[in-house]
């Protein structure tokens, strides 16, 4: 042996080779900051206190749900919310087309409006069971308000089983990458796993 060591030549890059690598970590770090101004901590969608119900033929449907507590930032504002309790989400009228066998899915988010954090939910395109649509982030975005930040905590679907009959079940897997005015372009959080 020699004493010398092997060098693996130099490899130089172009100003443009540079400048694309150094946008994307710019692109990367945003993402971060995003992060860290908007997350929850808790807020869980379960079942609500008082059953949700439905009266008979074209009667009302009383659509509940219990959010767990929580600790929130949304856009950069924290919020600590105490447990929601039969948090209404639908009452005084039959949920349109709520017919037997039909289910309607609502998204439960929390939204910012001038530094203010609340409790809001969205509801869906009812249709029949297995064919019902979530609400869009579109639709959440033109509910919570233009240039207002939001995140969802997850969603909530009834469904009609009979004539006053209703099954309620619970997704907090739904939870979305928290965006700041609805800059989608951030994408999903699951890309940072």
């Amino acid at each position: 042996m020699s004493g010398r060591s092997a060098v693996s030549p130099t490899r130089h890059i172009t100003p443009s080779e540079f400048q694309s690598e150094f946008d994307k970590l710019i692109q990367d770090l945003e993402k971060i900051r995003t992060w860290f101004k908007n997350r929850v901590e808790g807020g869980l969608v379960v079942a609500p206190t008082s059953a949700s119900t439905q009266a008979s033929g074209v009667g009302n449907t009383v659509w509940r749900i219990n959010v767990s507590a929580l600790l929130a930032t949304v856009d950069g504002v924290i919020a600590e919310l105490v447990v929601q309790a039969d948090n209404v989400i639908h009452t005084g009228s039959l949920l349109t087309s709520f017919a037997d066998g039909y289910a309607c899915v609502a998204a439960v988010v929390l939204k910012n409006v001038t530094g203010t954090i609340s409790l809001v939910t969205v509801k869906g395109t009812t249709a029949l069971w297995g064919a019902q649509v979530a609400p869009s982030a579109a639709v959440i975005q033109a509910a919570v308000g233009a240039g207002n930040a939001w995140v969802k905590l997850g969603e909530t679907t009834l469904r009609r089983t009979g004539d006053t009959t209703v099954v309620q079940s619970y997704n907090n897997i739904v939870r979305s990458w928290p965006v700041a005015v609805a800059d989608t372009s951030l994408g999903d959080w699951s890309s940072f796993t």
